[in-house]
């Protein structure tokens, strides 16, 4: 069986769809640039763990999350916090660098348990941000990834794994993104149909729920998100902006059927502006999330591009 080869008939189009995309040392480059943006998505998300007093009363919960009750956790201690974010820090960081790989991926995901579990028992508010990061590091788990371009598959001398064992991981990675989108999109037209999208509909109670949230000043403006709340008032502004969320969440599965690198970096470059846009109007912490994009391309290619760009710019600085 050759490099390239797979177990089953490669004239199928499932086959060509999953297994006929990605050279073998995409995968591991997509795990060093994913773990380290994993670092900083991880800590946007619970830092606000780590402002707590570390000796203080401990904290019993109003409403545990439901993991926390099945396993009788009602209360958060305040200095386990820094060293569980500690070590999914160095897990992360191990990860990414192809070292202990398997193990650092289970860490990291205890550690989002235990982290999440906290903050969404204090706050008695479940958020998902980290659902599809728990499946992509999953798929993760499943695939080769520690044995390519990492510390550990140097250091035993393995050979590069088959194109298609890098292919497929990858290209569930990115079915999960892009259907993580479409879901979300069909769960707004269960709830609401279409009106969802529309001036006077579900979107502008949205907008106006999140700009109240924390009350009036004295001018009588929102504390926070007041341009969520002018939005709210302009009806045609409210369609454009329902509209445009709308089509990109139907038309976003389009991007598993391109090639071209150039127009799937531009399709994602909406993908992160439509994140940024509801961070800005909504403070849906979702603004870092388009980290999770480096599953779209052969980053084995951006990084011998960026360390070509290093060495030739060391070379400028020793010949000045």
């Amino acid at each position: 069986m050759s490099k390239t080869d797979h177990p089953g008939d490669r004239r199928s189009y499932f086959d060509r769809f999953f297994f006929d995309w990605f050279p073998g040392e995409a995968l591991g480059a997509a795990r060093l640039y994913f773990g380290f943006g994993l670092i900083v998505y991880l800590y946007s998300q619970y830092k606000q763990l780590l402002v707590l007093e570390p000796l203080g009363a401990q904290f019993h919960y109003t409403l545990p999350i439901w993991y926390f009750d099945l396993l009788g956790i009602d209360h958060m201690i305040p200095w386990l916090n820094v060293p569980v974010m500690a070590v999914m820090t160095a897990a992360c960081a191990m990860f990414a660098l192809g070292r202990w790989t398997k193990p650092a991926i289970i860490a990291i995901i205890l550690a989002i348990f235990y982290l999440k579990g906290v903050r969404d028992s204090i706050s008695g508010d479940v958020h998902h941000r980290e659902v599809p990061i728990i499946a992509l590091l999953v798929l993760f788990l499943v695939s080769k990834c520690d044995q390519v371009f990492g510390i550990d598959a140097r250091r035993k001398g393995l050979p590069e794994i088959a194109d298609w064992e890098a292919s497929w991981p990858l290209r569930a990675m990115q079915v999960y993104i892009a259907m993580f989108y479409f879901w979300a999109l069909m769960a707004k037209l269960r709830v609401s149909g279409l009106a969802w999208f529309t001036d006077g509909g579900r979107i502008q109670d949205v907008l106006l729920a999140r700009a109240l949230r924390d009350g009036l000043g004295a001018d009588g403006q929102p504390v926070k998100l007041s341009q969520a709340y002018e939005l709210a008032q302009n009806p045609d502004l409210v369609f454009v902006f329902g509209a445009t969320v709308f089509v990109f969440e139907l038309l976003i599965p389009l991007i598993l059927f391109v090639r071209d690198w150039r127009w799937r970096l531009l399709m994602l470059i909406g993908a992160a502006i439509f994140h940024f846009s509801n961070y800005y109007l909504l403070n849906v912490q979702f603004y870092l999330y388009p980290f999770v994009f480096v599953t779209f391309f052969n980053m084995a290619v951006v990084h011998r591009w960026l360390m070509g760009r290093k060495s030739r710019r060391e070379a400028g600085f020793s010949s000045s």
